[in-house]
């Protein structure tokens, strides 16, 4: 994709290959070095810096056994859209042993608690997963999950896709109910920790009048980011720049709106006027020492103080609107004293609003 005023604009193909990505084998990180398949060869050009670099969604094809890209077009929507989606993100941790068990676990706690889907045949309400500090070495256990493979699509397709040599980065997953008709990255290029944000592209409804004979008042383009801003003190003058790269893409012509989630790495005094200067709007109601709100620093206590990293921020037109986010994750545990996650993760509701 490309920039002409403002507007994303598809670009030629990719120079990464995407043209499937096949059934990957379970735990390839894991098996002795003697025996693990070589890792994939990055094919990479050069970008313009902090320029959106195009995407392939994927989704598994129970029939070809094998994942394959998506078309990401707007043809063949069909109404009736959803009017309203799920949208829950979590950061859960790369650095903590025992990451396949964790990130299994946190699959399965969004899954049954947080879309109250007990078994992998149940269908979630149409929704976004943002997931952030998956780890290289379990991203397979994604795209090998049932639930995962019946239910949704996947950005991006693999490892490659995140910035070079990346050990761990976002991954988005959006229900199959809902038409992803554009996903791209940006991969910050002040970043000394190799972070980014993924975008998708996704159509929802207009909700019709009760007298109008049609299925929705039209179709409408929303754009979400799935983040991971620059982290530590150190990362101060890095996350204001972050933020605005983001906050510009999300104002796209031919948008509907913009929404951006996932951890801001909201640490220290420089970070409460960043949302604002971004020209963004924080779907957190309450103030930034409210307890309740925090996400971060119980599991276990760190050096720092807990605080609200995570935050669920939009463009703030009229026409849509975000409920304010609930934690969720809170006390999830593999084993005693094994966390599944340092953060909390967030969940709330968007809400494509009729404005008569």
């Amino acid at each position: 994709m490309s920039y002409i005023g403002d507007a994303f604009i598809p670009s030629p193909p990719s120079d990464f290959d995407e043209a499937f990505v096949p059934s990957p084998p379970s735990d390839f990180y894991e098996t002795e070095p003697d025996e693990s398949p070589p890792l994939p060869v990055r094919v990479r050009v050069r970008h313009e810096a902090d320029a959106p670099i195009p995407l392939r969604a994927v989704r598994y094809s129970s029939r070809k056994k094998r994942w394959a890209q998506t078309s990401n077009c707007a043809r063949g929507v069909r109404e009736p859209l959803p009017s309203d989606i799920r949208l829950v993100t979590w950061n859960i941790d790369f650095a903590a042993a025992d990451k396949k068990k964790r990130l299994l676990a946190a699959l399965s706690h969004i899954q049954q608690h947080v879309l109250d889907c007990r078994t992998a045949d149940e269908r979630p309400d149409p929704c976004c997963i943002l997931l952030q500090e998956v780890h290289a070495s379990v991203f397979t256990q994604i795209l090998n999950a049932e639930w995962v493979r019946r239910y949704f699509i996947v950005v991006p397709t693999s490892v490659d896709k995140w910035p070079d040599q990346a050990e761990y980065g976002n991954v988005t997953l959006v229900s199959r109910t809902i038409p992803v008709v554009n996903a791209s990255t940006i991969v910050f290029s002040n970043s000394e920790m190799k972070r980014n944000a993924v975008f998708v592209d996704i159509k929802l409804s207009i909700p019709a009048h009760e007298d109008e004979p049609r299925l929705s008042g039209g179709i409408v383009t929303l754009r979400i980011a799935n983040t991971h801003l620059e982290s530590m003190p150190s990362g101060a003058t890095a996350r204001p720049r972050q933020l605005k790269l983001i906050a510009a893409a999300l104002h796209g012509k031919g948008l509907f709106g913009g929404i951006v989630a996932g951890d801001m790495n909201a640490i220290g005094p420089t970070d409460e006027k960043i949302v604002e200067e971004a020209g963004l709007y924080d779907a957190w109601e309450g103030g930034d020492d409210d307890e309740e709100s925090f996400t971060w620093g119980y599991q276990p206590a760190g050096r720092f103080a807990p605080g609200r990293l995570d935050k669920v921020l939009s463009t703030g037109q009229e026409g849509f609107k975000v409920d304010e986010p609930e934690r969720i994750g809170i006390d999830e545990a593999i084993g005693r004293g094994k966390w599944v996650s340092d953060h909390y993760g967030l969940v709330t509701r968007v809400h494509i609003v009729r404005e008569d």
